[in-house]
């Protein structure tokens, strides 16, 4: 999955706040463990996992917000169109980025600072320039804010960040995430993720029918109570931009680290997340779409 898949990914997710850097480097372990099966979809759940656990404001990756404010709207419509292009071409072009980086972790007081600096862009305040962009490190003025375009990585000064500099990262990400959404891969990639669905339903409807989204959402429940007794409480259902609960409906072939296609009635589960806000753990059920039998778990 590419720089693209991640963020129109995380564009759908609905979240009370910004995401956590830390969470994306979580991300890219999990990847490097190898933790992951090579669907797309599957792994799209992931992110979107992972995105919708991160209500505490902090360091960011990229945009990630439940509601874009009309002021922010009407600053994102007057980019001139050729801009936006040209930032979809930049995150197409990044096929081995995961997700935007950088190249230090906040420091405390920036972390602090940030949450307030994504309230106040929401309500106007936007900065004076626009971020120093680089082809690559070697090309980075030094010691100054920029981001690197081939390998989507911000690259921070080394001293604490100005509410300016900040404020410029707030409004690239954003810029990134507009261009992303409205360019012509995500409309082919909707496209062909509502044919996939429809597929998948037909599926169901020909092996007699199965269980619903919320009584997919109520096993997991039960099971997450059973498996976590207390702790269960302080998990939450991931949810979509809409508000709707966060369950993919998936090809039980597509997976390929852990094989349950066989056991499944009709060939189709339920991908069914939740996750801790506070230490962004994400744990979900992979259930039989037909009887709603428990067929994998994961963290």
């Amino acid at each position: 999955m590419d720089g693209y898949e991640v963020k129109k990914v995380m564009d759908q997710v609905h979240i009370s706040s910004e995401m956590q850097e830390e969470v994306i480097m979580n991300i890219r372990k999990r990847m490097a463990k190898g933790s992951r099966n090579t669907g797309t979809r599957s792994f799209r759940k992931m992110v979107t996992a992972a995105a919708a656990l991160a209500v505490a404001a902090g360091v960011i990756s990229f945009p990630v917000r439940a509601v874009v404010s009309s002021v922010v709207q009407e600053r994102l419509e007057s980019v001139p169109k050729e801009e936006m292009t040209e930032l979809n071409d930049m995150v197409q072009s990044q096929h081995e980025v995961l997700a935007d980086g950088f190249s230090r972790e906040y420091f405390a007081s920036e972390k602090e600072r940030s949450q307030a600096l994504w309230q106040a862009y929401k309500n106007g305040t936007f900065p004076e320039n626009v971020i120093v962009q680089a082809d690559s490190a070697a090309d980075a003025p030094e010691g100054t804010l920029c981001y690197i375009r081939t390998t989507g990585v911000f690259q921070l000064p080394a001293q604490e960040m100005t509410d300016e500099e900040m404020l410029e990262i707030i409004d690239f990400q954003h810029k990134m995430s507009y261009a992303v959404a409205h360019g012509p891969q995500a409309q082919a990639a909707a496209a062909e993720s509502r044919e996939k669905d429809a597929r998948l339903e037909k599926m169901l409807e020909d092996a007699g029918g199965g269980i619903s989204v919320n009584e997919a959402v109520e096993i997991a429940r039960k099971q997450l109570q059973a498996d976590f007794g207390g702790e269960a409480d302080e998990m939450e259902l991931l949810t979509y931009r809409d508000g709707t609960p966060g369950v993919c409906l998936l090809d039980a072939s597509e997976y390929e680290e852990v094989t349950f296609a066989e056991e499944s009635k009709a060939g189709v589960v339920y991908d069914v997340g939740f996750g801790n806000p506070d230490t962004h753990v994400i744990y979900g059920y992979v259930m039989d779409a037909v009887d709603g039998s428990i067929l994998y778990s994961y963290k």
